[in-house]
């Protein structure tokens, strides 16, 4: 056969052997099941070496149709997606279903579309007919093996040194099954920074406690130092903010304190309903006490007036923090210095909802902790399927088409969950 035939100039494939460089290459079959065949070469090398058949690194499965919808072309049946080797999905879908859990979707939901989207539902062994299947270990492989691969690239490498550091936490509760009471499982720690003054979610991180280890830890993950630092007015939170940022500004959120101060009258209120009256009063105002210095004042004055001993307590210990923290606000602040933590408490709120309701169905941290990296992502806007692909196809392209991480390979040692 002539090299100048059309089944030579088509082929766009190299033969993967270095001392077959320059070498001719054709088609050669296709091998796999229908609808889902890949593309076979034929080498001809041209140092004298025997012909043989190769497959790309990453083989290309055959299109389903006659044009791309993205690229906005007519394409070949041998131009279809890039699938791993070894891997019944292509590239393109991994990257979908890695996008879907970051918008919160369970595991089952987005194996489900997985499954659907690329024709892999298995037969009925009686019917033959398809069978739709919900099973959630598909897509919790693919997170386990490719979320770190995706967020490599974003991956904040330091701690922002201009504006603000947001630091909180998200409590997830889980029932016990014999004593029918709920308790804390785990939390999520959370930080949001400021890149050229728009609010960006740093890191989150499962931790079974909130203790001032715990928080050192997350703390100590990434080097560099904030100029400014508002978190909740927790011991553990606080200590490990001043051992690990000691040059930094500590500024108590200023609606936690708020909250405490209303939650503890709310509870005065129930014990002691000789000040049930005065609380009532006292309660209608404390949101305008918090407006600033000029209203503070009066408020606490009204407050010690009251009589209420435990509210005084409060005023005279927290209170001074208050006080003091007013005294730093300044009249103009910039984007990047909020009072409280409520640009972090926006962005976890989507992640709170999604995870609540299987919260017990999380069980390793390692693995929760990569299903975070990609809700991460999607919070900052950075979850694109096409950047997802190219970042997979690059990744196992190094790997001679497989990935070098083993699928269930992030496994908890003796069976035991390590987020209980």
């Amino acid at each position: 056969m002539s090299s100048q035939g059309k089944s030579w100039s088509k082929a766009k494939a190299v033969c993967p052997r270095p001392e077959h460089a320059g070498s001719r290459v054709r088609f050669a079959s296709r091998y796999g099941p229908p609808d889902h065949r890949r593309q076979r070469y034929w080498c001809t090398p041209a140092n004298g070496d025997p012909p043989h058949r190769f497959v790309e690194p990453l083989p290309r499965e055959e299109s389903w149709h006659d044009a791309c919808e993205f690229c906005e072309r007519d394409v070949e049946s041998y131009e279809g997606p890039h699938a791993a080797r070894k891997y019944q999905f292509v590239a393109r879908g991994i990257a979908e279903a890695l996008v879907m859990v970051g918008t919160g979707s369970t595991y089952r939901a987005a194996a489900l579309v997985s499954r659907e989207r690329a024709k892999r539902l298995r037969a009925d062994p009686d019917s033959g007919e398809p069978r739709f299947s919900r099973h959630g270990s598909l897509v919790m492989d693919w997170v386990e093996v490719f979320a770190p691969v995706v967020f490599e690239h974003y991956r904040p490498r330091a701690w922002p040194e201009t504006g603000s550091l947001l630091l909180d936490d998200l409590p997830f509760r889980v029932r016990n099954p014999h004593t029918g009471r709920s308790s804390v499982a785990f939390r999520v720690f959370a930080a949001l920074g400021y890149e050229e003054g728009r609010p960006k979610l740093w890191r989150l991180q499962t931790f079974l406690s909130k203790s001032q280890v715990d928080w050192e830890a997350f703390l100590e993950a990434l080097p560099g130092a904030p100029e400014r630092v508002v978190c909740d007015n927790d011991d553990g939170l606080t200590g490990a903010v001043r051992a690990r940022f000691p040059d930094a500004e500590l500024y108590l959120c200023e609606w936690h304190l708020r909250h405490a101060l209303e939650r503890l009258m709310v509870n005065l209120r129930r014990e002691q309903p000789e000040h049930r009256a005065a609380l009532d009063e006292l309660l209608a105002g404390t949101e305008a006490g918090f407006a600033g210095p000029s209203f503070w004042l009066p408020f606490t004055d009204r407050c010690h007036a009251a009589g209420i001993p435990r509210v005084s307590e409060w005023l005279n210990s927290t209170g001074k923090l208050v006080a003091e923290q007013f005294g730093r606000r300044g009249w103009k602040r910039p984007a990047d210095k909020p009072l409280s933590t409520s640009p972090l408490e926006a962005v976890l709120a989507p992640i709170r909802d999604s995870i609540k309701p299987r919260a017990y169905g999380l069980k390793n941290r390692q693995r929760t902790d990569r299903m975070l990296m990609l809700m991460q992502l999607h919070a900052n806007r950075q979850d694109d399927v096409h950047t997802y692909v190219r970042h997979i196809r690059a990744w196992l392209e190094t790997n001679h088409g497989r990935p070098s991480i083993a699928r269930r390979a992030v496994v908890d040692r003796r069976g035991r969950a390590s987020l209980r």
